[in-house]
């Protein structure tokens, strides 16, 4: 585990040389070797790979305008004008550095460039990232008095970064056997078909307290002493696209919430939250009225899901004005022997049905993989 509180601060731009990938008309190429770099967050960002001869030398960094996208080319390659390319003039760039320098990137900034805030090339010299540093055999901070990495001397610490990706790398070779193990699951017979005929409908706001979100602007945000997440409305990594620090006036909201995505694309996202948290906008927060099991929650998410797929549409009828008072999921409820349970008190329906809290905790448990959270 790294201890990143003694890491200091450094500008891309003192580390990098940083240029504009170049323009290429579709009719200019066809399908050949040369990968072709664009603002794609996948497949290391190669769109395709074409028959120009390559534009730019490998073993750079390069980042896509939307969404910042960082990602370390080995090939010689050619790159979009929406690609920004990082070639490290300081130092000696090799993989494990460009490895490590990209995460750090896809971190801090990913959640921070949209399409309606792109990351050009002087942005991108404006962007601030935490390193470690070099120490003495004292283990006094190393400082180069000609400030060739940071204004106030701070070399960052290459050979610790090499050695830490050599670890993870030898670590997954030795840890294929158990990672294989952790995949697999003793519930394969499950057989359970799930009557629904007599589930009744709840209001989600009768079982949860609703409320909005901080709905906090990614660019409002710090990560130079991380502490909390925060959520957006994404669809992965359970919603959670950054690590920020403390924000003055804003009260994060307690690990075990559930946030749900209000609007947009990934209308209808929703995941227990494990940790304390901050929210973008359009986001929405539910918390127990009672205590329920991680079970529970897996199983109301799954259908706060499904329940959007069908009746709500992004950038259309979405969940703004309808989660606190109209938005209704079908639960089992509670029974004995003389039939259905009802509640005098109406705590979680108005005709007094209690959801069957035990049977619903049972049937997530029984599902595959279910043995493994």
């Amino acid at each position: 585990m790294l201890n990143t509180d003694k890491w200091e601060v450094f500008c891309l731009n003192d580390l990098f040389e940083i240029s504009a990938g170049k323009y290429q008309s579709k009719d200019e190429y066809n399908d050949g070797v040369t990968p072709y770099v664009t603002a794609s967050a996948t497949n290391n960002g190669i769109a395709q790979r074409i028959n120009l001869s390559p534009d730019f030398k490998g073993n750079v960094i390069t980042t896509g305008k939307v969404g910042c996208t960082a990602f370390y080319q080995v090939e010689d390659f050619c790159a979009s004008s929406d690609v920004n390319i990082f070639r490290a003039l300081k130092f000696t760039m090799n993989s494990k550095i460009g490895l490590f320098i990209t995460s750090i990137i896809n971190f801090s900034e990913n959640y921070k460039w949209t399409y309606g805030r792109q990351c050009r090339v002087g942005d991108s010299k404006e962007i601030i990232i935490k390193l470690p540093i070099s120490y003495d055999d004292k283990q006094n901070p190393i400082i180069d008095n000609v400030n060739k990495f940071n204004k106030k001397g701070y070399v960052p610490d290459f050979k610790l970064i090499e050695e830490y990706i050599s670890n993870l790398e030898n670590e997954e070779k030795e840890n294929n056997d158990s990672i294989e193990k952790s995949l697999q699951t003793k519930n394969l017979n499950n057989t359970t078909f799930l009557e629904t005929e007599n589930w009744k409908e709840f209001y989600l706001h009768k079982l949860f307290n609703i409320t909005m979100g901080n709905g906090i602007d990614a660019n409002k945000t710090t990560d130079f002493d991380p502490k909390f997440n925060y959520v957006s409305r994404d669809s992965n990594g359970n919603g959670v696209v950054g690590f920020i620090d403390e924000i003055n006036g804003e009260i994060p909201f307690p690990e075990g919430s559930m946030s749900v995505a209000l609007g947009g694309s990934f209308l209808g996202s929703c995941f227990i939250q494990r940790k304390p948290f901050y929210t973008a906008q359009n986001v929405a927060v539910l918390q127990d009225k009672i205590a329920t099991s991680i079970y529970v929650k897996l199983f109301i998410s799954s259908l706060v899901r499904n329940e959007c797929r069908i009746k709500y549409l992004a950038f259309g009828r979405e969940l703004n004005s309808n989660i606190r008072k109209y938005f209704t999921i079908k639960l089992p409820v509670l029974q004995d022997s003389k039939g259905i349970v009802l509640d005098k008190e109406k705590v979680f329906s108005d005709d007094g049905f209690v959801p069957d809290w035990i049977y619903i905790d049972d049937i997530v448990k029984s599902l595959p993989y279910a043995d493994r959270i």
